[in-house]
C-alpha cells in the first residue's frame, strides 16, 4: 500500500466493511456499509436505485467505485484490519 493509499477512507474501514465494498462496489450501501463508509471519511451520493424506481440509495462515488474496483484486481484487499 502506497502513503497516498493509506489516506484513502478505505483504508480506515473495518475488514468486513472492506470485503463487502470490494464485492460490490456498484451496489447501493446498506446501513452497516454507509456508516462505515462516512465514518471513515468518505462521501456517498444519494441517487434512485434504478431508472424507473421511486426510491433512493447511496453509493459510493464514481472515483472511489473505481478506485476500489482497481484494488479488487490488483488484489490488494488483505492489507488493513
Amino acid at each position: 500500500m502506497t502513503k497516498n493509499e493509506q489516506h484513502h477512507w478505505f483504508s480506515r474501514c473495518g475488514k468486513s466493511v472492506q470485503e463487502w465494498l470490494l464485492n460490490n462496489p456498484s451496489s447501493p450501501l446498506p446501513l452497516a456499509a454507509l456508516d462505515a463508509v462516512i465514518g471513515a471519511g468518505g462521501q456517498p451520493v444519494r441517487r434512485r436505485a434504478s431508472e424507473d424506481s421511486r426510491t433512493e440509495a447511496y453509493y459510493l462515488q464514481p472515483s472511489d467505485r473505481a478506485y476500489i474496483s482497481e484494488m479488487r484486481r490488483a488484489g490488494e484487499a488483505g492489507g488493513a484490519r
